[in-house]
């Protein structure tokens, strides 16, 4: 497949879906040839705007960069309700296919995601095509402060409960910004998202496909379970995996590391970039961000 091959089927994936506003829709950056390609994948109700800086960083750098648009984000109407289809096959299922296509480019791949999208991007590692490299930032391995050994009760009861919105910011609601992103989330996406994390987590017994990964946790996270996520490299790294985790201190209490609109991302930028933009090395790794 051809770069202007590559950019059609991303064209075709958010024409499926009129709602997307233009700004919101996937991005591709060329890069030259034999540069490699990276995949960006935003987390959950974010869009592809939040990668803007990493993306146009590494394209800078040669990199072919391949930011999608996740199934239901991106609405123009940021209140929409569409997120309560939300899926865990068919998230798992529409990223394979990217994968897929990005890597008849012949390039070599890394997948990066962040959050929901760091999930996903391990669960590609797992099972999904083989890539040369995965990437996962802040990933979404279970809620902060909830054992993992506690989520077939939490999915039980998601799955009876009715399929609510929650907001993100209860003072701020609907004037949450980025306007890029919505302002909240119903139940089926936490399902959804525990799911995948599951999934990759229960399946950590045997080597995964990709040939190396890096995990990329902020000491100060206030959303998602760090200690789950050394447990997985943990596990993976006992059956044999290629593995290094990177945390990150000095950056305060923050899940969003790569918005470009908030303070913490900015100063995470740069370490964020070498980890992405080095070659790996399978060795855990402390990273002091300095700057208030």
């Amino acid at each position: 497949m051809t770069t202007s091959g590559l950019a059609a089927f991303l064209e075709a994936r958010d024409a499926a879906e009129p709602e997307v506003a233009v700004a919101m829709r996937s991005q591709l950056y060329p890069g030259t040839a034999g540069g490699g390609a990276v995949i960006l994948l935003h987390g959950l109700t974010a869009s592809p705007p939040a990668w803007r800086a990493v993306a146009e960083a590494l394209a800078a750098r040669g990199r072919t960069v391949v930011v999608p648009r996740l199934l239901l984000h991106g609405y123009a109407d940021r209140m929409t309700g569409a997120l309560r289809g939300l899926r865990a096959q068919a998230l798992i299922d529409d990223v394979a296919a990217i994968v897929r296509a990005v890597g008849e480019l012949g390039e070599d791949v890394t997948i990066v995601g962040h959050s929901l999208g760091a999930t996903l991007a391990l669960d590609a590692a797992s099972r999904g095509p083989a890539t040369a490299r995965v990437v996962a930032v802040a990933p979404f391995l279970g809620i902060a402060g909830l054992p993992h050994e506690l989520h077939p009760a939490l999915l039980g009861a998601l799955a009876l409960v009715p399929n609510v919105f929650l907001w993100w910011d209860p003072v701020l609601r609907d004037r949450l910004e980025p306007l890029h992103g919505y302002p909240r989330y119903p139940l089926a996406a936490l399902q959804a998202g525990l799911t995948i994390a599951d999934r990759a987590r229960d399946d950590a017994h045997r080597a995964p496909h990709v040939r190396a990964i890096d995990i990329v946790i902020n000491d100060a996270e206030t959303s998602v379970n760090n200690r789950t996520a050394q447990r997985l490299a943990d596990d993976w790294r006992k059956a044999g995996a290629s593995i290094a985790v990177h945390r990150l201190s000095g950056l305060g209490w923050s899940h969003d590391i790569i918005e470009p609109a908030r303070a913490p991302a900015q100063r995470a930028l740069a370490t964020l970039l070498e980890i992405i933009d080095s070659d790996h090395t399978p060795a855990d790794r402390e990273h002091r961000i300095g700057g208030d």
